[in-house]
C-alpha cells in the first residue's frame, strides 16, 4: 500500500486516479487501516462482493489498469512495489495515450 500512495502522490495532479476497494469488510476496520497507513488515494467498500464479482477477482490484492475509456489494459495478482522508474514510465505512457 505505501508504494500505491506514493504512485498517487506522484501522479496527484495529473489525469491518473488510484481506487482502492475493499472486499467485504468492516467499514470501520477499513477506515483504520487507511488512517494508521496515511493512504489519500479514495478507498471504496464492496460491501457484498458485487463489484469483485463483476470483475472476476477470486484473491486479493488484485490491481487492474483501466483507460479513459474504462478498458481493462492489464491485471496484476499480488504484491508489488508501485513506485519504481519503470512503473512511472508505464503510467506515464497511459496518459499520455
Amino acid at each position: 500500500m505505501p508504494s500505491l500512495e506514493r504512485l498517487y502522490q506522484h501522479f496527484k495532479d495529473r489525469p491518473f486516479v488510484i481506487l482502492g476497494i475493499d472486499i467485504e469488510e468492516d467499514r470501520d476496520k477499513v477506515s483504520r487501516f487507511v488512517h494508521e497507513h496515511g493512504l489519500t488515494y479514495p478507498n471504496l467498500l464492496d460491501m457484498d462482493g458485487r463489484v469483485s464479482l463483476l470483475y472476476g477477482v477470486r484473491s486479493t490484492p488484485t490491481k487492474f489498469l483501466i483507460d479513459r475509456k474504462g478498458n481493462i489494459l492489464g491485471v496484476t495478482l499480488g504484491y508489488r512495489e508501485w513506485d519504481t522508474e519503470e512503473m512511472k514510465m508505464l503510467v506515464e505512457l497511459l496518459i499520455e495515450g
